[in-house]
């Protein structure tokens, strides 16, 4: 495929600063062989661009998984999972929240006769076992309320319950998940628009009380005006706008979700609710995202080359101001359909047979490695880049809370394509950088691994030693394969 020479820039513009210089090699030979392409990023150390949070990339799950009894410190191996990513955010609503499920208080009967749509029940012992979940992992959760089939009585129980028994691990709690699609699920008559949906969000956020802050619309449509609407109308209850992002739709293929054109939309279509947040001060987190809606595409969102482009994903949004990203998955039997006929192919983390999954002893699958990778830059702020390039590369920097310099550099091209020679100018004094590398056999390949290492049965990821890059004369070069990641870090 011919590539162009294009210019990208991310932040204001650059006056001065870093340059690495990018080279890539002709189809698997040494860095040195002759270039086929060239790549240049400058990094602007006079102007520090948005913050980059610890939390910036977190999990999501159905609330059925807390009702069947999932996320329970006490079995498997889920915790070091999540303590192997670090303390973040998760985030637990989706379709089951408002479809068929219910929050049965204390004291009350199961409804009767049992209504057909009703297959999981969450009560007080669901968050009482979360919270001993949070608490081993350090972790924080927002929790949906269901307004699709409401119930102020047990929506006000519920809030009651969970500031309780969670208090500060508690984020937010969402009212009801996808609210532009309840016509279609037959929670809403034809007809039922935002200002219907407006008046259900004030009825849920009195039955919750002040206590608790709010997060919405959970909208399924990452352009969904309802979203600017509520940040507008609810300022003064709303602690996130919350929206809802996948990549493409079920048709999708590798090539289309590495390329150019998908990179653009997925920051394009959320631009003007996100303008919309900053503006009024309040924080855009996608609380529920991953690279296809519909479960995700066997062959794509189970792949190598699904954890580069979390990994790009994530940062990109992070760098244009997106608070948080929560990738959406479920706990049942990896690239199995789940127990209504459903497939969770994008799923991070999984089960690798029906004995794992009811033991709670989970696998994990490439894309968390993007996960994990994204965690490295730690939190800071980023610093503005501008890219000159004839490869599908992608690169950022982060001045971290410590005062160190990271930088990632993406590869979105197969391994064939050959190595990128990476050339960095820092300056300074003679000292070395140290670079950790994702890397897979393919795109289409599931041996994703961080410096040979992989996540092991227990939950634990044990990379080898970092790579020692000197840095001498003021610069160092990296070698970067195609299809492949690094994480480079600069001591101060």
């Amino acid at each position: 495929m011919e590539m162009h020479m294009r210019t990208l820039r991310a932040g204001s513009a650059v006056v001065a600063g870093l340059a690495l210089f990018l080279t890539a090699g002709a189809a698997a030979p040494p860095a040195s062989a002759a270039a086929t392409g060239t790549a240049s990023v400058v990094v602007d150390f006079t102007k520090a661009g948005g913050p980059l949070p610890a939390d910036l990339v977190g999990l999501s799950f159905e609330m059925r998984e807390l009702g069947i009894g999932n996320l329970d410190a006490r079995k498997g191996n889920m915790v070091q999972l999540f303590k192997t990513l670090g303390p973040s955010n998760v985030r637990i609503a989706g379709n089951t929240l408002d479809r068929d499920g219910i929050w049965l208080p204390e004291g009350r009967a199961m409804p009767q006769p049992h209504p057909e749509w009703l297959q999981h029940v969450v009560t007080r012992s669901d968050i009482e076992r979360l919270d001993d979940f949070l608490d081993a992992t350090d972790w924080k959760t927002e929790i949906g309320i269901n307004l699709g089939r409401w119930d102020a009585a047990a929506a006000a129980d519920q809030a009651k319950v969970m500031t309780r028994v969670l208090g500060k691990r508690l984020v937010a709690a969402e009212c009801g998940n996808e609210p532009d699609q309840w016509v279609g699920k037959g929670f809403r008559p034809a007809g039922f628009s935002y200002a219907d949906y407006l008046k259900d969000f004030q009825a849920c956020a009195a039955a919750v009380g002040p206590a608790i802050p709010l997060a919405g619309p959970d909208a399924a449509a990452p352009n969904s005006v309802w979203a600017a609407n509520l940040a507008r109308d609810a300022n003064d209850r709303l602690s996130q706008v919350m929206l809802h992002q996948y990549a493409m739709d079920p048709t999708g293929t590798m090539e289309r979700l590495l390329s150019r054109d998908t990179y653009d939309k997925q920051l394009r279509t959320i631009t003007p609710n996100l303008d919309a947040a900053k503006a009024l001060g309040i924080p855009l987190r996608l609380d529920e995202t991953n690279s296809a809606w519909g479960g995700g595409i066997d062959g794509v969102s189970n792949k190598h080359g699904s954890a580069l482009w979390a990994l790009d994903y994530s940062l990109q949004l992070g760098q244009a101001g997106v608070a948080g990203l929560n990738f959406h998955g479920g706990l049942g039997v990896c690239d199995q359909p789940i127990w209504n006929g459903k497939w969770q192919i994008y799923t991070p983390i999984c089960a690798a047979s029906k004995a794992g999954e009811l033991a709670q002893i989970y696998k994990v699958m490439p894309i968390y490695y993007g996960l994990w990778m994204a965690r490295q830059l730690g939190s800071g702020h980023f610093l503005p880049v501008t890219l000159t390039t004839d490869r599908n590369v992608t690169a950022y920097a982060v001045k971290g809370r410590d005062g160190r310099l990271r930088l990632a550099v993406i590869s979105k091209e197969d391994p064939s394509a050959g190595p990128v020679a990476v050339s960095v100018s820092v300056g300074g004094r003679n000292r070395a950088a140290q670079v950790i590398r994702m890397t897979g056999s393919s795109l289409a390949g599931v041996d994703t691994a961080v410096q040979g290492a992989t996540v092991d049965h227990l939950g634990r990821l044990k990379p080898g030693p970092a790579d020692r890059v000197p840095v001498r004369s003021g610069a160092l070069t990296v070698e970067l394969a195609a299809g492949s990641a690094a994480v480079v870090t600069l001591d101060r």
